[in-house]
């Protein structure tokens, strides 16, 4: 029993010394590529880089680094480095079979960055989600929508959908339909909106962008009107709700009504 206990002690005084530096190493290790990856994304060179780069930059070094810090722990632990490198090929192959998913989100991010098609502070759609790009990191794209929701969509989603970019054009065009009574006369009518929204200081017009009152389509209760007219990106939501309004203004001093729907209940008995 003495010599058992004695070889314990033993143990422990030649591997406690190892374990303890490990943990410290892991530690300290831990806190430096945490400040080292901030004074990185802080250096001039890469300040100059598209906010989408950094940011996709920031993660990737990021996971690296603190990988390469646990295998050096665990090397220090006395984890022989063969032994190491059969257990990771073992649970790459594993994880990358149960994960194909989170691969195909970091090729994604990577087709993303090089393709380009939207940058952090875009307003985009994609996969059904309308929000502002905030954030993009190795696996996830991340937006923020109009009444404060965070959307993270998956880079492989991302890189093999539709994305519908609003803020890559200079200007947007604004689309508002509403329903007159038939008998209306369009070519009154039109001259009023046209001359409302030139005399808009939102509204962009020259000889490609000009306001426009066409007759879209002929519904039950009377005709379709399409107006439409342009504004500078950053201005879109504030220009929509002046059209708006100022379309409103102009029935009301012209006297025009919209149609109201009609409904007939028939009850059989």
């Amino acid at each position: 029993m003495e010599a058992f206990l004695n070889k314990i002690l033993e143990y422990l005084a030649t591997a406690g010394v190892r374990i303890l530096c490990g943990i410290v190493i892991l530690i300290v290790g831990w806190i430096l590529i945490t400040k080292l990856v901030k004074t990185f994304e802080k250096t001039k060179k890469i300040q100059k880089l598209d906010k989408t780069v950094r940011a996709f930059t920031k993660s990737a070094l990021n996971i690296t680094l603190k990988t390469l810090l646990i295998i050096l722990v665990a090397s220090i632990f006395g984890v022989p480095m063969t032994t190491f490198v059969a257990i990771i090929t073992a649970a790459s192959l594993a994880i990358g079979l149960a994960l194909q998913g989170g691969l195909s989100n970091i090729a994604g991010g990577i087709i993303l960055l090089i393709i380009k098609p939207f940058k952090i502070g875009d307003f985009v759609s994609i996969d059904g989600a309308d929000g502002t790009v905030t954030d993009m990191n190795i696996f996830y794209t991340v937006l923020t929508t109009a009444d404060g929701k965070r959307v993270d969509i998956p880079n492989g989603t991302v890189a093999g959908g539709k994305i519908v970019n609003y803020s890559v054009e200079k200007y947007r065009r604004i689309d508002i339909s509403f329903v007159v009574p038939h008998g209306t006369d369009i070519s009154k009518l039109a001259p009023l909106l046209t001359d409302m929204a030139k005399a808009n200081s939102l509204i962009f017009v020259d000889d490609d962008h000009l306001p426009m009152v066409k007759v879209g389509g002929y519904e039950e209760d009377g005709l379709k009107i399409d107006f439409r007219t342009w504004t500078e990106n950053g201005n879109y939501w504030p220009a929509f709700y002046a059209m708006n309004e100022g379309a409103r203004l102009v029935f009301n001093a012209n006297n025009i009504k919209l149609s109201s729907r009609q409904f007939n209940l028939r009850i059989e008995k």
